[in-house]
């Protein structure tokens, strides 16, 4: 089996639909609020939502502010959440199994990271069938939403402590920000599925997240140069993930603010509160065109 593919390397059936990464954009120093809301409109829109949108005069006014089960686009936001939790859970696999399979030649790696590795491909596997069924349960199909694969190319590397630190610490990190988002939501509408299932499967995502922090600090704790490069990609790949300025800071005071960070469960999987803030900081200034 080749090692190290590439993301266009992936196998998707013909349901599936591609976006293009919007490089430029996830790796700005500054973005305006248009083309935040272009970019999420391409991201994460099919004809149906980009008509919703515009009917309620622009899609800035949905990016900013965070979904209540009353809303009138909550049926189309939950759907489009589950959709995208599950590619991710897809990719998140997939990188998983390539950490396994790309490095077992690498002579600095114990068999225990190999194990690790396999660990999370089993859980992530149970994590697709569970959102699999999830999309049933929401009435969306799967391929209903095109799928980015800005995860997958921002959580991989050819050195395996950076491997982990984009996979696990950074792409797990987020899951653990949209996860805790959506249990909010299934508990605000009474929907014990929901919110019990994505409960469930965060437990795995802190055992993950874990595994990040510990195998980057394992594979660089004698190397103070291989760390500085290790931490340089790790803000690189939260900039990325910032998704252009719209994750911040859970403080109490902005709870409307679009996919805050999920301070508990992050602590649960080692994050100190040094830690979060640098995740918080990591994103472009969003400014006026």
């Amino acid at each position: 089996m080749k090692k190290f593919m590439t993301s266009d390397e992936l196998a998707r059936d013909d349901r599936f639909t591609r976006t293009p990464v919007p490089l430029d954009f996830l790796m700005a120093e500054e973005v305006t609020v248009e083309q935040v809301e272009e970019t999420m409109n391409m991201l994460l829109s099919n004809n149906e939502m980009r008509e919703m949108m515009e009917e309620q005069g622009g899609a800035s006014g949905n990016l900013f502010k965070r979904v209540r089960p009353t809303d009138d686009e909550a049926p189309l936001f939950i759907k489009t959440q589950m959709h995208g939790i599950f590619m991710g859970e897809m990719q998140a696999l997939e990188a998983a199994g390539r950490s396994a399979w790309d490095f077992t030649d690498d002579k600095e790696l114990p068999w225990a990271f190999q194990l690790d590795m396999a660990r999370q491909c089993w859980d992530e596997t149970r994590h697709v069938e569970i959102y699999s069924a999830l999309l049933d349960h929401v009435d969306a199909r799967i391929g209903q939403f095109p799928e980015n694969l800005f995860l997958f190319e921002f959580g991989c590397s050819n050195d395996p402590a950076e491997r982990v630190v984009g996979v696990n610490r950074c792409l797990e990190g987020l899951a653990l920000d949209v996860f805790n988002d959506t249990i909010r939501f299934g508990k605000q509408a009474e929907d014990e599925t929901i919110w019990r299932s994505v409960d469930y499967v965060s437990a795995d995502e802190v055992t993950h997240v874990r595994f990040g922090s510990v195998w980057s600090r394992a594979l660089t704790e004698n190397d103070p140069k291989r760390r500085k490069k290790v931490l340089d990609f790790q803000r690189k790949v939260d900039r990325a993930f910032s998704l252009g300025g719209l994750r911040g800071s859970y403080d109490g005071a902005n709870v409307e603010g679009f996919l805050p960070l999920a301070v508990e469960f992050r602590k649960l999987a080692g994050f100190s509160d040094a830690d979060i803030a640098e995740v918080a900081g990591a994103a472009p200034k969003i400014v006026k065109a």
